[in-house]
């Protein structure tokens, strides 16, 4: 019995979820109603309730539930034996960036969380710099400091996979790393 209530509890949070990436699509997060949310998901507000506090309680876990997919793979592959041995870490993210492009494509969409793109630089500069033993460059070798150099790769990471995005994932993820990786080669380490 434990399992059909947990099964359920999935599918309804999966129902919420589909509902929230469609409707922020449609309409914007801001013009967003629960109950929007709960019309869309097929579920009573009593059931919205009992998984999230508000609209906002529920873009927040999915922001904190990428993240931490993201954090996840950067602990795995960090610290890296080389610089230039981003293509692995790259493969891996890009293909988690694809299982998550529906989510992704209106938390970075002028209708979705304005504040989605500073997150995800801070996360960067954390497991950068921070919260890792072993940095992924030397900040006292660097010709540039740290702060600008990983808003310069944020950046133009970002840029990237908004443009991949909007151009609806036509590469494949193993694709998109090449590229990102080779860029990273031509510009960004040439400057470390």
């Amino acid at each position: 019995m434990e399992k059909k209530q947990d099964l359920r509890i999935i599918k309804t949070r999966e129902a919420i979820k589909e509902a929230f990436i469609q409707l922020v699509a449609e309409k914007g997060f801001e013009a967003l109603t629960v109950k929007d949310l709960t019309e869309k998901a097929r579920i009573n507000r009593g059931t919205f309730y009992a998984h999230y506090e508000d609209k906002y309680d529920c873009l927040a876990s999915y922001e904190a539930e990428f993240m931490e997919g993201m954090v996840a793979i950067a602990k795995k592959h960090f610290p890296l034996n080389e610089v230039n041995d981003t293509l692995p870490i790259s493969i891996e993210i890009f293909q988690y960036l694809y299982q998550h492009k529906e989510l992704l494509k209106v938390l970075l969409s002028p209708k979705g969380d304005p504040y989605f793109q500073n997150k995800l630089k801070r996360t960067m500069w954390e497991q950068l710099f921070e919260k890792t033993t072993v940095p992924l460059v030397n900040p006292s070798q660097m010709l540039v400091p740290p702060k600008y150099f990983v808003s310069y790769v944020s950046g133009a990471h970002l840029s990237v996979i908004q443009a991949w995005l909007h151009n609806g994932c036509k590469e494949t993820p193993e694709e998109m790393a090449r590229i990102l990786s080779t860029l990273l080669k031509l510009s960004h380490f040439s400057m470390v």
